[in-house]
């Protein structure tokens, strides 16, 4: 094992280092532990518990209240969002969630309906 100009076996490198008062473990970066899964699972409940909201009092209450649950519902999107691009550190999974959040919230407060979503994401696969 060469380790800059000192050369040697692993153990020869790790005694050198202890013998002049330093540890290895200061030197070496330890990788960061992966998000726990409920940090996921909370934010898909809440996520869930918005758009079965929105869909359920969306026509019935005063626009306060919708008001309310549509910030739930993108709350709990934007949570879950940010959760899979810490745990999986992967783009286009990151944004599948977050467009696909969007699009179930909107497609629950009735705004969009599935023939505009249809045509949305269809002009999302030509742009690529």
């Amino acid at each position: 094992m060469k380790l800059g100009p000192v050369d040697g076996s692993t153990e020869e490198v790790c005694d050198l280092l202890e013998n002049n008062g330093l540890r290895l473990e200061d030197y070496l970066e330890k990788p960061a532990a992966p998000l726990k899964t409920r940090y996921l699972i909370i934010p898909v409940a809440i996520f869930m518990i918005g758009l079965l909201a929105v869909v359920i009092f969306g026509s019935v209450s005063s626009r306060a209240v919708v008001t309310l649950l549509y910030l739930v519902g993108f709350g709990g999107g934007t949570w879950l969002t940010v959760s899979i691009q810490l745990r999986f550190r992967n783009g286009p999974a990151t944004f599948a969630t977050a467009v696909g959040g969007l699009l179930m919230l909107l497609i629950a407060a009735g705004i969009f309906s599935l023939q505009d979503t249809a045509e949305f994401l269809k002009g999302l696969r030509k742009d690529n």
